[in-house]
């Protein structure tokens, strides 16, 4: 990207504040971001926010990495889930987690996820009968959370919602200003 995701600017605030606003709008009260290399660059930015800050040692081991950070220092408090928000989707809306969490609540799958059309996406929201698998699953390691799900696939909730974002993927900066274009084209 040439850039950290977690401080490209999406609707005046960096990506990173914009998904801990929706955390603290939904009222998930233990909040954590784990932050790569560029943590020096980013925590500046998170110092006024009520969250807990952890650093991935191993970026290049992938996004599982930083859920077994996540899990790791999760772990004396003990949740019954965990809500994982890749950083790079500051445009989902709200109303899509909340139907999440809702679902999560009411059904308490192994895994809940949204879905826009046929495909499924992100944030995923874990229960914590999957922790010690995503934390030791050589499987997982291998090819990520999605291999934890390929294997509890027939117990996973999926939630169909009406937001494209959940699918969308900002890993170029092509990517990126076609973000910034649509956001554009809706205020005008």
């Amino acid at each position: 990207m040439g850039t950290p995701k977690a401080l490209l600017d999406f609707r005046g605030e960096p990506f990173v504040l914009r998904i801990l606003e929706a955390l603290e709008a939904l009222e998930l009260k233990v909040r954590l971001v784990v932050l790569g290399p560029d943590a020096p660059r980013i925590r500046p930015f998170l110092a006024p926010r009520e969250c807990v800050i952890l650093e991935n040692p191993d970026v290049e081991g992938g996004p599982i990495v930083s859920l077994r950070v996540a899990l790791t220092a999760l772990r004396p408090l003990r949740p019954a889930a965990l809500l994982a928000w890749p950083v790079d989707l500051p445009h989902v809306r709200v109303s899509s987690v909340e139907r999440l969490l809702q679902a999560h609540r009411r059904f308490r799958a192994p895994a809940t996820l949204p879905a826009f059309g046929e495909r499924r996406g992100h944030p995923v929201l874990w229960d914590s009968s999957l922790f010690s698998e995503l934390e030791t699953s050589e499987e997982a390691t291998r090819h990520g959370g999605q291999a934890v799900l390929r294997r509890h696939e027939d117990q996973l909730l999926v939630v169909p919602v009406d937001d494209p974002a959940v699918i969308d993927d900002l890993n170029t900066p092509e990517d990126y200003e076609r973000l910034v274009r649509n956001l554009n084209r809706d205020i005008y």
